[in-house]
C-alpha cells in the first residue's frame, strides 16, 4: 500500500495559506466579541434598573409625603399601592409586583426589620408573610418600605447576579423610608 504524502510543495495553494497572515487580527476579535457584547448587554440592564430604582424612590416620597403631613389616616395596602403605582411611570405590572409594608420602629432596637423575617417582596396570602400596614400613633417613627420585583432582560450576566434576587429570580429593587407621625 503505498501512502499519500502531501507537501506544501504539492499544492501550493496551501503553503500559502498557512503563510499569509490576512485576517489575524480577527482571530482575538473573535474571542474578545462575546465578553464585550456582555458587557454592553449589562450596562444597559443596569442602567434600566436604574431608572426603575429612582422612578420607585420617586413614587414612594410622592405617597409618603400625604403620611408625613398627616393631611389622610392611614390607607390601606392596596391604596398605598395604587397610589405609589400611580406616581410610577413606565413599570408595567406595578400592581402586581410591588408590596407595601408600614411598621413602627421598635425604640429598644431602633430596628427596621419587623419580627425577624426580613424585607416581604411578594404579596402572600399566608398570616406568616402578609403585608403589615400599621397606622401607629402621634408622634410614633415609622417605616414604609416597598419592594418591586423586576424581570431580568437576561440571565446569564455575571453582574447581576451579585443584586438581590427572589425565589422566581427576579430582582427586587428595594426603598425604604422613615416618618413620624404627626402630632393630633
Amino acid at each position: 500500500m503505498k501512502r499519500l504524502r502531501v507537501t506544501l510543495r504539492s499544492v501550493p495553494w496551501l503553503g500559502h495559506l498557512l503563510r499569509s497572515e490576512e485576517g489575524a487580527a480577527s482571530i482575538p476579535a473573535v474571542f474578545w466579541m462575546p465578553f464585550f457584547v456582555m458587557m454592553m448587554v449589562a450596562s444597559v440592564e443596569m442602567c434600566i434598573l436604574g431608572i426603575r430604582q429612582t422612578l420607585l424612590d420617586r413614587g414612594v416620597d410622592l405617597t409618603t409625603r400625604i403620611l408625613r403631613l398627616g393631611v389622610a389616616a392611614m390607607p390601606s395596602h392596596d391604596q398605598l399601592k395604587r397610589s405609589i403605582c400611580g406616581n410610577i411611570a413606565f413599570l408595567p405590572d406595578c400592581m402586581q409586583d410591588l408590596t407595601v409594608e408600614v411598621f413602627q420602629v421598635d425604640r429598644t432596637t431602633w430596628s427596621s426589620d419587623l419580627n425577624g423575617r426580613g424585607v416581604l417582596c411578594a404579596d402572600s396570602i399566608t398570616e406568616t408573610n402578609k403585608p403589615v400596614i400599621q397606622p401607629g400613633v402621634s408622634g410614633q417613627l415609622m417605616i414604609l418600605r416597598a419592594c418591586l420585583r423586576v424581570s431580568p432582560m437576561e440571565t446569564l450576566n455575571p453582574l447581576s447576579q451579585a443584586l438581590t434576587h427572589d425565589i422566581g429570580g427576579d430582582y427586587a429593587l428595594i426603598t425604604t423610608t422613615a416618618f413620624v407621625n404627626e402630632p393630633q
